[in-house]
């Protein structure tokens, strides 16, 4: 028997296995992406929907102005020339000519995006230009003063990342060693068995989802015979005695394949030699099929903003983002020093100077390690002190409850038990409850009848100009309609009476928006549940607990339009700080 390895000498020889191990570049396919103009930053320009035969759910008509553009984010998962296709509608009989860059350094100048008839007809100009490996930036810069044609979207058609490959040398080897003396391996050398049967190769395999596959085992047999092989996979043999031929001489490498089925994750695969003569030189093992190793990173976050400041903190959100398995988690960066990992769109930074600005970017993390390109900067500004009160604050006045209602409520009908009271304070009631999701009013991409099975065309509360709310795009909270176990009314609670919700470190500034069921309570617009880094999907979203809702009561509490959140936050910080000093 070998002696067994120090600690520090089976450290160097699990970390040296596994940079071996490592897959190298084999030959990518292509994929195309597609980046939408109105997901895209822009400058000087407008996302429209006038004119018919756009894709998502819109275009970007540009101001007519030299300078104007428009940017995506493309990430390439390796570096490699890409296929650029750029749609677009020129409505006018004269050509637009744009600039088109590629980080920074512009790939085609004066490019011309010619007549297309009308707006509502469409054309796609192609090109090709050198992409990086991760987040790349595409521009498009109108070069006179027309400006840019509306722009639909760009196609980009980049190499995927590097089929991977499993050296033999990088392995775990048992009655076989590494050589180097017959030409034609790839990476560092080959494993060539000792004569005898029982010696193996073990590779350790990661892939993104279960199903079926193709081990391909690249190997030489210099001998007139066929040296057998057991191929097992996660200790289950699942090609007994797996022939491999002679290939003509130790210099010639062929391939031989073995559909598997993998778990999700971390296989094991080995190859033993069962033969007296043990197995054939072998040089690497790829793994293909459905689904192979996840090489894919997520989408680049999106919609990054600044949900709430004070004077030591800002908070941020951002649309979630995907990936072909599973997004984990996301980072924020300040410049290039991490500065949160949270597992949700959202987080707080803390320990913040007062009146400091700070310029964050997010990226979004899967379970195999990939990193999204990074998202549009985002910039935010602590408060001088006199911002509002931060939730620590506020909650240590809400620890004790001095219930007013003749009951309690239920945070969704399916509970049996209805535990939420309302409380009342100095110049505010509160009640501690879950946060469901408000998707009523103003149909938007967000909320509508086909994201939200209860939706309703219209609010309890109305804007100055008499429409129903945009629960998209204003933070409101519902309060219970009036009942025997309370009424709101009582307290001078009405359309536009300001609240303060807390949640997990964080307080949002919004008004009574719409009115709920009698015998329920906890519940907010799909805008303020984003802002707190709450999943807004009225399907899917909400929270179960952690909410604090603070209504202010008395005179001067009702906002002059409800619509106007600016008008929210700063009565809000005002109304707060009073409520600290009368508590």
């Amino acid at each position: 028997m070998p002696p067994r390895p120090t600690r520090t000498g089976l450290l160097v020889f699990i970390l040296s296995t596994l940079l071996a191990s490592a897959f190298s570049a084999l030959p990518a396919h292509a994929g195309t992406g597609r980046y939408e103009a109105e997901s895209a930053t822009v400058s000087q320009g407008a996302v429209e929907s006038n004119h018919s035969g756009f894709s998502g759910t819109g275009f970007v008509n540009g101001d007519n102005a030299a300078g104007s553009y428009v940017q995506w984010t493309v990430n390439a998962p390796a570096t490699g020339t890409a296929t650029l296709a750029i749609r677009y509608a020129n409505g006018t009989s004269t050509g637009r000519t744009a600039d088109v860059a590629v980080n920074g350094t512009v790939v085609s100048a004066g490019r011309a995006f010619g007549s297309t008839g009308s707006w509502d007809t469409w054309a796609t100009s192609t090109l090709t230009a050198t992409l990086n490996a991760g987040p790349n930036m595409i521009r498009v810069t109108a070069a006179n003063a027309g400006g840019n044609p509306n722009l639909d979207y760009l196609d980009a058609t980049v190499a995927d990342a590097p089929v991977p490959e499993y050296q033999a040398e990088g392995a775990l080897l048992t009655q076989a060693t590494v050589a180097t003396n017959h030409t034609g391996f790839t990476g560092t050398g080959f494993v060539d068995y000792v004569n005898a049967a029982g010696g193996s190769i073990e590779w350790t395999v990661n892939v993104a989802a279960a199903g079926s596959h193709t081990l391909t085992i690249r190997y030489a047999n210099g001998t007139a015979t066929t040296r057998p092989m057991d191929i097992s996979v996660n200790g289950t043999v699942v090609a007994a005695g797996k022939a491999f031929a002679g290939t003509g001489n130790w210099d010639t490498w062929a391939d031989a394949g073995v559909n598997v089925t993998l778990n999700a994750g971390v296989n094991t695969i080995r190859a033993t030699g069962t033969g007296a003569e043990g197995g054939p030189n072998v040089d690497r093992l790829t793994v293909s099929g459905s689904s192979g190793s996840d090489g894919q990173a997520p989408t680049v976050p999106a919609d990054p903003r600044v949900t709430g400041t004070s004077a030591s903190s800002i908070s941020l959100a951002w649309d979630d983002s995907s990936d072909n398995v599973a997004v984990t988690g996301y980072r924020v960066y300040e410049g290039a020093t991490l500065v949160a990992a949270p597992a949700t769109a959202g987080a707080t930074v803390t320990g913040l100077a007062a009146s400091s600005t700070h310029s964050y970017t997010i990226t979004a993390i899967d379970a195999a390690g990939n990193e999204s390109g990074r998202s549009a900067v985002v910039t935010g500004t602590t408060g001088a002190g006199g911002a509002g009160p931060t939730a620590d604050q506020l909650l240590a006045k809400v620890t004790s409850c001095s219930q007013i209602s003749n009951g309690k409520y239920k945070t969704d009908s399916d509970v049996s038990t209805a535990t939420v009271a309302v409380c009342n304070k100095t110049g505010a009631v509160f009640w501690k409850a879950d946060m469901d999701i408000d998707c009523d009013g103003v149909r938007t991409t967000q909320c509508n009848e086909n994201t939200d099975c209860c939706f309703l065309p219209d609010t309890a509360c109305h804007t100055t100009a008499d429409a129903p709310l945009n629960a998209a795009a204003l933070p409101y909270v519902v309060v219970p309609s009036a009942s025997g176990i309370w009424n709101y009314t009582t307290k001078g609670i009405d359309c536009g009476t300001v609240v303060a919700v807390v949640y997990n470190g964080q307080v949002e500034y919004a008004v009574v928006g719409d009115t709920g069921p009698s015998g329920i309570i906890g519940e907010a617009s799909y805008k303020t549940a984003a802002d707190l880094g709450i999943n807004p999907d009225p399907s899917n979203g909400g929270t179960d607990t952690g909410v604090t809702y603070i209504v202010f009561t008395g005179s001067g509490t009702k906002v002059s339009a409800v619509q106007d959140h600016s008008q929210a936050v700063t009565l809000g910080r005002q109304l707060a700080q009073k409520f600290l000093t009368a508590n």
